[in-house]
């Protein structure tokens, strides 16, 4: 009986052994019946679109009669009023600002383009905050029409005098 035991027993055992996903063995191939798992449901939220760069809100430009001079994102020429050196406001009255607006910032910190290379900063003034360039506060003016135009060049008015303002402008 212990001899039938063993012969019964002996296949098995080599059967454990040697057998595919057994101890020494390989691993099952996998069976084309198998069934699949279950997709797994998982919610995602969609990656956060880039936020485009804002763009510059003072640019260097090249002007045939001036050189390279300062102005806003829409191309209009930026100016300084002499007698405000040192960041003091003095074109204020309704009058000066009709002719002479003040670059006022749409919100946040203004940012220069490429050749902007002087301190771009903010004063308080009535009606918001206006750019600074170096500490002079920038303005257009009404009388140029179009993007590029420099007729507030050398214009005596309110008090003093009105120039386009340059990368080069001294605080």
């Amino acid at each position: 009986m212990k001899r039938l035991l063993w012969i019964v027993g002996l296949p098995i055992f080599l059967a454990a052994c040697g057998a595919p996903g057994g101890l020494y063995g390989a691993a099952p191939a996998p069976s084309s019946t198998a069934a699949a798992p279950a997709p797994s449901v998982v919610a995602s939220t969609p990656a956060p679109a880039a936020t485009p760069a804002a763009a510059p809100s003072v640019l260097a430009t090249s002007n045939a009669q001036l050189g390279t001079i300062l102005t806003n994102a829409q191309g209009r020429t930026l100016y300084y009023f002499l007698p405000e050196r040192g960041g003091k406001i003095v074109c204020s009255s309704s009058a000066c600002t009709a002719y002479w607006p003040p670059s006022l910032t749409a919100g946040g910190n203004p940012t220069g383009g490429a050749g902007v290379t002087g301190q771009l900063g903010l004063v308080m003034r009535a009606g918001g905050e206006q750019i600074t360039y170096n500490t002079w506060p920038l303005y257009t003016f009404a009388g140029d029409k179009a993007a590029g135009e420099t007729s507030g060049q050398g214009v005596v008015a309110f008090g003093g005098k009105w120039l386009a303002a340059t990368p080069g402008l001294q605080p």
